[in-house]
């Protein structure tokens, strides 16, 4: 059933406001990802430390995916959003206290902060999901956006390095001073202008009694979401699963690679470019990837993300110091990310959930990446410190083998459609497309 206009045009606002808020979350972004484990290595004198922060990071991303998942459930996206960006702009913040200090834990406390800002740029993919009929697309749209500060971040290194050094602190510090006024008019724009809130729109759109699956309610008698049977669902088991493995794959060659290119001669201005090749191919095959998922199903876009991840860790291992096998991984690297996220985040999205239990599912699959990420990123310093980035490469690829095992044999259940859109809900009498919302949800009134 198509959409009505009003809520195609609300569906096409709520994306644009979350455009411009990815633009500037994402340049933020680049300072746990890049300047972390330079100036951990910076702070520490040790490149076993380098991985850390980016696996605080990720770890907090994840804890706080899930506190700002409730707050999403009470509040809406708006609120949730808005506070998880301002989450990092206060760690940006500690960091750059760290390096004034030379404090390694405060630095560490300031990344997982940071990991707010992440949780607000991963969780708006959701966000733009809320409304839309064709699923995969508005998501994939949301994770290219971020794909430009992304980008640009690394390669700030260098000349953001400037203000650092003038200031006396260590040249890394300059992507965190970016940071903070990134985060903060990332949460202005949506505290201004995510009005209505999809969430909450699309909530008074859905029909009473959430969602079936196979036919059998999801919601207990009194009306309560089965939170135990939502997590018994076959699809969001492997949901879970890819977007874990995809991530711990990525962070953990990502959160040593800067150090590693620098140990062998890279100069700043250097890693930040070939991070930030990186980066664009983590970001920039969204548009595919997500018409993909809508087309021929996510099960089978994950495991393609699963292949291309374990073509890169098969070629980090054996790229040894040269720059032209250490690009081609990276970029295989982000491509096999980039599948495998919206992969993954496509058969969370489609699972039949009811719509009290949808934050919350959001929130464990970014919970699932943010464990799994820390694990990768924690480890990565000690495999690079132990065996050299050929062992960190040949151990991150390893998980990939198990997701394209489940991918290959799961099959998802009955009454989700492949192309992506939204499933048919049952009610007493009727049935009804959740993508289709009453001419009255664009007068919602805003949160």
């Amino acid at each position: 059933m198509p959409v009505v206009p009003s809520q195609r045009l609300l569906q096409r606002r709520t994306v644009k406001v979350l455009v411009v808020a990815q633009l500037l979350g994402a340049l933020g972004l680049a300072a746990g990802g890049t300047a972390g484990a330079l100036l951990a290595e910076d702070l520490t004198g040790t490149a076993a430390s380098a991985g850390l922060p980016l696996a605080v990071l990720v770890l907090g991303s994840g804890v706080g995916a899930v506190a700002v998942t409730r707050i999403m459930d009470r509040s809406g996206r708006r609120v949730g959003l808005t506070g998880a960006h301002l989450g990092g702009a206060l760690g940006a913040g500690l960091a750059v206290a760290a390096a004034a200090l030379g404090s390694w834990p405060l630095l560490l406390a300031g990344c997982a902060l940071l990991g707010g800002g992440n949780a607000a740029v991963m969780l708006a993919r959701y966000a733009a999901a809320d409304l839309a009929s064709r699923r995969g697309r508005s998501i994939s749209t949301v994770v290219a956006a971020a794909s430009v500060g992304a980008v640009i971040g690394p390669n700030l290194l260098g000349p953001a390095g400037i203000p650092a050094r003038t200031l006396g602190l260590p040249e890394p510090t300059g992507l965190f001073l970016l940071a903070m006024p990134a985060f903060l008019a990332a949460a202005l724009v949506l505290a201004a202008f995510l009005r209505p809130d999809p969430l909450q729109v699309a909530r008074a759109a859905a029909p009473a009694g959430g969602a079936a699956t196979g036919g059998e309610q999801l919601v207990a008698a009194d009306g309560k979401a089965n939170l135990a049977a939502v997590l018994g669902d076959r699809q969001i088991r492997l949901a879970v699963l890819v977007l874990a493995l995809t991530n711990l794959a990525m962070v953990g060659v990502m959160a040593v690679a800067p150090v590693h290119l620098h140990a062998h001669g890279a100069g700043m201005g250097m890693v930040g470019l070939m991070i930030s090749a990186h980066i664009a191919a983590m970001y920039l095959p969204s548009p595919l990837t997500g018409w993909l998922a809508d087309a021929i199903g996510g099960r089978l876009v994950a495991g393609a993300g699963a292949l291309l991840l374990l073509a890169a860790g098969t070629l980090a291992a054996i790229a040894g110091s040269g720059r032209e096998g250490m690009l081609a991984a990276l970029l295989l690297l982000g491509i096999g990310w980039n599948a495998g996220l919206i992969g993954g985040s496509a058969l969370l999205r489609d699972a039949p959930v009811p719509p009290s239990l949808r934050t919350r599912a959001e929130g464990i699959g970014e919970l699932g990446m943010g464990v799994a990420a820390a694990a990768g990123g924690g480890g990565a310093g000690l495999l690079l410190a132990t065996g050299g980035f050929a062992l960190v490469g040949s151990v991150v690829a390893a998980p990939c083998l198990l997701v394209l095992a489940v991918a290959g044999t799961n099959r998802a259940p009955g009454g989700v459609r492949r192309n992506g859109a939204a499933p048919t809900l049952r009610t007493t009498g009727t049935t009804r497309s959740r993508s289709s919302a009453p001419e009255s949800a664009a007068r919602t009134p805003t949160s």
